[in-house]
């Protein structure tokens, strides 16, 4: 039986399918050109995935794009302030990319108390709905800080459905019935072979 990106991703040579690997590698070139490490005091910074979880009605793939802040291994209480920064920095370099793209949210992650985006003991995620990423990207005046107290108003205590302002990583690998792209950006981000199946991680040493 064909597998998930098989079924929903249609033949290479045929115009039925989209492209989740230049998607996810327009979006890394995107947030690439946004953040420089070394300006906001991090290790590391990738869009490492795109989960695709489920499909639509019209048999379209519904995904989840996945970006990932390593902010140092020295770091077990993570500024806050410094996170809401970079999930806008995130989101307005990953939304572009997936325009016409059936998007259930956006995935930000964030490792932490240990070294490199894979490696780390820690994992923590930011998911934002569609409809607040687009907000962020297009709406003049909704900036940063209205965009993070959206957010937290919006937050209903659920770490399973977004918006979710500070939960558990979620390993999408491992759901059922999903499978997750991961293509240049990964390898750019320094992953290994057994970390780059971990794109989409939950606790990234939990692999």
């Amino acid at each position: 039986m064909p597998s998930l990106l098989e079924r929903l991703l249609g033949d290479d040579d045929t115009d039925e399918g989209i492209d989740l690997q230049e998607r996810e590698d327009e979006a890394h070139e995107a947030l690439q050109n946004r953040v420089t490490p070394e300006s906001y005091g991090i290790d590391d910074c990738a869009v490492t995935g795109v989960a695709v979880v489920n499909e639509g009605p019209d048999e379209e793939p519904i995904t989840v794009p996945i970006a990932r802040f390593s902010l140092g291994e020295d770091v077990e209480s993570p500024d806050l302030d410094l996170v809401w920064e970079l999930v806008s920095e995130a989101i307005q370099a990953m939304q572009p990319g997936f325009e016409g793209v059936f998007v259930r949210h956006y995935d930000v992650q964030f490792t932490f108390d240990g070294d490199g985006l894979f490696e780390a003991e820690e994992c923590r995620r930011i998911a934002v709905t569609p409809e607040l990423a687009d907000r962020l990207v297009t709406e003049t005046g909704f900036d940063a800080a209205a965009f993070e107290e959206a957010m937290l108003e919006a937050d209903d205590i659920d770490d399973h459905i977004a918006p979710v302002a500070w939960g558990e990583c979620v390993d999408y690998s491992r759901n059922d019935n999903a499978a997750v792209v991961t293509g240049a950006a990964a390898a750019a981000a320094g992953a290994s072979a057994a970390g780059a199946s971990c794109a989409g991680a939950g606790a990234a040493g939990g692999c």
